[in-house]
């Protein structure tokens, strides 16, 4: 297993590599071109090593969960701050893909015991997830509300999907699902998922993936809370 872990990390570091040597290679060859074609290849080099500079610091996120050497400061937070500051965020994406992402607060009093930068972490990588793999026009709903002793955070979007036999695997590291061509789509590391598996136990919760080809995906995260709400009242069913 750790040596497939490790051909696994050469073949991720080597192909953004592998691609930006050669936008640098034939933006080179030739005569002059226009100012506007080499703009074209230095955007796509950034873009490039903004995601090997991400898949880096999964890697290296991976390494220190499981060295034990990353460190959970949890303190009493309430849930709906955490994602006010991650809807933000997510409406900056969600509008470079033309997306929409919609915060609906079923119940502003739960208070979860958290880490809140591993948090965001958390819901930034799923929401980015549902955002990225939406159709543009496309729209995401993030749900709170209470389920019991726990905080309920539902992300549903109305995207791709994710085949039957593709659901047992998404949380393995590198897997990716096969989509076909999407010219629209920008795969990922296959690691986002592990990641946000690892911080929602690390808080004593779960994390789980409902998915219909074509249709959409619902993923569902729960955390115990710090402490009771006032009031049942949030007590509703899933979206």
């Amino acid at each position: 297993m750790r040596s497939q872990f490790f051909a696994d990390i050469s073949h991720e570091l080597r192909t953004p590599l592998t691609v930006i040597r050669g936008e640098a290679e034939v933006t080179l060859r030739g005569k002059d071109k226009p100012v506007a074609e080499y703009k074209t290849a230095l955007d796509r080099i950034i873009q490039l090593t903004e995601q090997l500079n991400k898949l880096v610091g999964d890697l290296l996120f991976l390494s220190r969960s499981e060295s034990g050497t990353l460190e959970i400061i949890k303190r009493p937070i309430p849930l709906i701050d955490v994602l006010l500051e991650v809807h933000q965020e997510a409406i900056v994406l969600a509008t470079r893909k033309h997306t929409t992402v919609t915060l609906h607060n079923r119940n502003g009093t739960l208070i979860v015991n958290g880490d809140p930068q591993r948090l965001r972490q958390l819901f930034m990588t799923i929401i980015d997830n549902a955002v990225n793999y939406t159709r543009p026009g496309g729209t995401v709903d993030v749900f709170i509300d209470l389920d019991g002793a726990y905080g309920r955070v539902v992300v549903a979007d109305n995207g791709i999907g994710i085949p039957e036999e593709d659901l047992p695997h998404v949380f393995q590291r590198f897997y990716r699902v096969k989509q076909g061509r999407q010219d629209w789509l920008q795969s990922g590391s296959g690691l986002g998922l592990p990641i946000a598996k690892w911080i929602a136990e690390a808080h004593n919760g779960t994390i789980s993936i409902a998915s219909v080809l074509d249709q959409g995906t619902i993923v569902t995260i729960k955390l115990p809370l710090h402490e009771s709400p006032s009031s049942p009242s949030g007590l509703i069913g899933s979206p």
